[in-house]
Formats: C-alpha cells, structure tokens, sequence
C-alpha cells in the first residue's frame, strides 16, 4: 500500500467501544492517493473495502471475520466523515 500523502483535518472521536475498552481516534486522518480519490467521491462503500482487502492483505487470518470488519470499517469511516473539519491538505517531507 502507498503511504499517505493526503492529511484531512478532523475532531477527535471515539472510535469503538467493547466491554472494559474504548479506542478515539485522535485528530487528523491521513490518506494515500487512491483512498483521496474515494473519500472526494463520497464512495464510502468502495473506501471501506479498500481498507478491508488491504487489511487482509496484511493479516490473511483477517478473511474470516471479513463481513464484520466491513461492517466496522463502514462505520469508523462514517464517522470519518462526520468528523472532518477541513479540506485535504498534501503531506509535504520537511527535514528533520
């Protein structure tokens, strides 16, 4: 998967919460150029399952919770959405 070169300014929300665990999801999201291009489409079907296949592409054992995770990214993204707080900036280098 390409690294990000697209930061969307976003409030910080949580994220899931599972009995005794909660996850926030904590300013800005960062994107590479193929998921910009779904995320300025609004095609959060095909972002989600972008995020799935390459998820599973990382953890193969993923394949069999694969309609749940779907489900889960789908709504993180949702919330990704409903978050954001600006327009796509591009991620520039700076030197350390």
């Amino acid at each position: 998967m390409p690294g990000p070169i697209w930061r969307y300014p976003a409030r910080s929300f949580i994220a899931y919460c599972a009995p005794d665990v909660a996850g926030a999801s904590v300013g800005d999201w960062a994107a590479c150029d193929l998921c910009h291009v779904l995320i300025e489409a609004d095609d959060r079907s095909g972002l989600a399952q972008r995020s799935l296949d390459e998820l599973v592409l990382k953890h193969p054992e993923a394949i069999a919770a694969a309609a749940v995770l779907y489900e889960d990214l789908a709504e993180m993204h949702q919330q990704f959405f409903a978050h954001r707080s600006g327009r796509a900036v591009p991620i520039t280098a700076t030197a350390a």
